[in-house]
């Protein structure tokens, strides 16, 4: 079905896909928060682009509230894509001679005999390499594997049929949370330590709100003042979701201003249970923390003056230096903010920080 709002970014996916397909590298992780546009970006860029250019391509998401389901459904899901890309006479009779997929086990059961053969996702991936074609995996919020309970073996079978193959099979993989991508890929003991090649992906910038701009110029017959576009788009902390939800609802609504939409858009986000909730379950220092972090204060975490200032505003006499680091250490935990640099903190979702930029007052 075509989407009107989507802005394509064939030139980045065809960077990528020359990449893998040259060897320069045979697997990249890409990086941004939720709905900045990572799954849109592997399903109506990356695959097609990589299709044209020779690949087998197959795509999945780790990202599901039934975490044993999600394994499951990768094994099944990776048989199905094997199946469907083997034509060769050999492989195409041994599937034939199967009647039953232990998904739970990778168990195949033939019609011939009463044995069971067990594929593992390292044999799956083996057979996947075997076809003329080059494929192309697409594993989507794959940090949820380093979240979810016994996956250890799926893990390093994974890991081992990539490696072996990294000729035949190229991978991409997104996550949402730096902290989860870390436990993936860069501790030393990481099950995917230097696998690799990541990057942060890129933001949208003017070229797409001015694409929006154009597309509410074709459907409604008004210019919008691209400029400004670009602004509320920056306000809203470059997330696409919103600004292309500003404009379906200009374009539904051709009597609704750009600061109308805007608004209703902010008051939706401020009725949100999810940011809400987060935040009223914060203990006090947390949520002061937090504040400083999403209006991008320079925090001197541990100084003196930050601590008088904490103190202050908690009505206390004092206030430790470890007090501090053990509030930033749970904001961590809990996946809420990640240390991007020595004293440099950022929030990992783009939709509370601007929660609380437009519900949470900055004075002191």
């Amino acid at each position: 079905m075509n989407d009107a709002l989507y802005f394509h970014r064939k030139a980045y996916a065809e960077q990528l896909t020359q990449t893998l397909k040259a060897g320069i590298t045979h697997s990249f992780t890409l990086f941004a928060p939720r709905r900045m546009g990572k799954t849109q970006f592997l399903l109506k860029d990356m695959m097609p682009l990589a299709e044209q250019e020779g690949f087998n391509v197959f795509y999945f998401s780790f990202m599901g509230e039934n975490t044993q389901a999600i394994q499951d459904d990768f094994r099944a899901a990776l048989m199905a894509f094997n199946q469907k890309i083997q034509v060769s006479e050999k492989v195409t009779t041994f599937f034939n001679k199967i009647k039953k997929v232990d998904v739970l086990g990778v168990g195949l059961e033939r019609v011939s005999s009463d044995k069971e053969v067990y594929l593992t996702i390292n044999d799956i991936i083996h057979l996947i390499a075997q076809d003329n074609r080059p494929s192309l995996l697409l594993l989507d919020e794959v940090q949820e594997l380093a979240r979810i309970k016994d996956t250890e073996g799926i893990v390093r079978s994974l890991r081992t049929g990539l490696d072996i193959h990294q000729d035949k099979i190229k991978t991409v993989f997104t996550g949402s949370s730096i902290n989860g991508l870390k436990m993936m890929f860069n501790d030393n003991k990481a099950p995917f330590f230097h696998f690799s090649h990541h990057l942060d992906f890129p933001l949208l910038d003017k070229q797409f709100t001015d694409f929006l701009a154009d597309v509410y110029y074709q459907r409604v017959g008004k210019k919008l003042n691209k400029k400004q576009l670009f602004a509320v788009f920056k306000r809203l902390h470059y997330t696409p979701m919103y600004m292309r939800a500003i404009i379906q609802d200009m374009i539904i609504t051709p009597t609704l201003t750009l600061e109308k939409a805007l608004e209703s858009r902010i008051e939706a986000l401020g009725q949100q249970y999810a940011e809400k909730d987060i935040w009223s379950q914060l203990k006090p220092l947390e949520q002061l923390l937090l504040k400083d972090i999403a209006y991008q204060t320079s925090l001197s975490i541990y100084s003196k003056q930050i601590q008088e200032k904490y103190a202050r505003l908690l009505g206390v006499d004092v206030l430790s230096a470890s007090s501090i680091q053990s509030s930033l250490k749970r904001l961590e935990r809990s996946d809420i903010i990640t240390q991007v640099q020595r004293k440099q903190w950022q929030i990992n979702s783009p939709l509370l920080q601007t929660w609380i930029r437009e519900n949470v007052s900055n004075e002191e």
